[in-house]
């Protein structure tokens, strides 16, 4: 089956390839049972400004430094799947920014956005209680012998990399599905990331579940969020999972709304675009 999806991806076009995967994941959303969101956790979307969110204090140098010494021991590599650069210093300011204590990542994946995080978050470690990072994905990612570890593209665990960087203590991970993750958590973390573009279905679950899991005010950021099903560049493939999701939240009646990071306010890296699909949810 994975054989003839890649040999599908291969020949059609991507705008039809698109199309058709969001008309077979709309016929799953469809059929799973309305889920109450209660969107009182997530702040007031005209509260946010993502300039002053992305913008800090002495938070630009401390990007600097941190991309340096995990580019030393991370490498990209093509088809992995992993969260985009952009997206990863995205990552790293908002959570340098707004000190979350306890954050939750689904989707661990190669570890790229888990090594953003944690180096964000050892910069304030040692005020008060330490933060916590739990990072949650289907599989042992820390285990490169394993077959869905192969299929990561992971050489180096990103347990080790993260002992690297002196933040080991900073991240627990967790092998669990998402969903299964989060039902039954209440008021749990203060930020927490989706970025495991799951289908459609899954998607609505999880953020119905993931917002019960947030403390008041706390963040809910989602990855792969392409507002009217349309790619942020020329010849994209579009994930219009998260966009299904909230659109039928909405139609439900939640006064929820995705805010896109979109454009991001630095200067743009070689090989970047600067560029997002990560968007905030928040009340209306």
């Amino acid at each position: 089956m994975r054989i003839l999806k890649r040999l599908v991806r291969t020949i059609l076009p991507a705008r039809m390839h698109s199309e058709l995967r969001r008309v077979a994941h709309t016929l799953r959303l469809n059929r799973v049972p309305v889920m109450a969101a209660d969107v009182a956790p997530l702040p007031m979307a005209a509260e946010i400004s993502f300039p002053d969110m992305l913008r800090g204090d002495g938070i630009a140098d401390g990007w600097e430094k941190a991309k340096t010494s995990i580019n030393e021991i991370f490498e990209d590599v093509p088809g992995s799947h992993a969260i985009d650069p952009d997206s990863r210093r995205a990552i790293y300011h908002l959570i340098r920014r707004l000190q979350p204590r306890s954050v939750l990542e689904i989707g661990t994946n190669r570890g790229a956005s888990t090594l953003h995080a944690a180096m964000a978050m050892r910069e304030y470690r040692n005020v008060g209680h330490p933060p916590r990072l739990v990072t949650v994905d289907l599989f042992d990612v820390n285990n490169p012998a394993t077959a869905e570890a192969k299929r990561y593209r992971i050489s180096t665990p990103p347990r080790e990399m993260l002992a690297r960087l002196d933040c080991a203590d900073v991240v627990e991970f967790s092998i669990a599905r998402s969903t299964d993750y989060l039902t039954g958590r209440e008021t749990e973390f203060d930020f927490i990331i989706l970025d495991h573009a799951p289908a459609a279905d899954v998607a609505y679950r999880d953020i119905v579940l993931a917002i019960r899991a947030l403390r008041p005010s706390g963040q809910l950021l989602i990855h792969s969020y392409f507002p009217g099903r349309n790619p942020l560049r020329p010849g994209e493939r579009v994930n219009s999972d998260s966009y299904l999701a909230v659109r039928r939240l909405r139609r439900e009646g939640a006064r929820l709304v995705a805010l896109p990071l979109g454009t991001l306010p630095w200067p743009t890296e070689p090989g970047g675009s600067n560029l997002t699909s990560l968007a905030l949810l928040a009340k209306e």
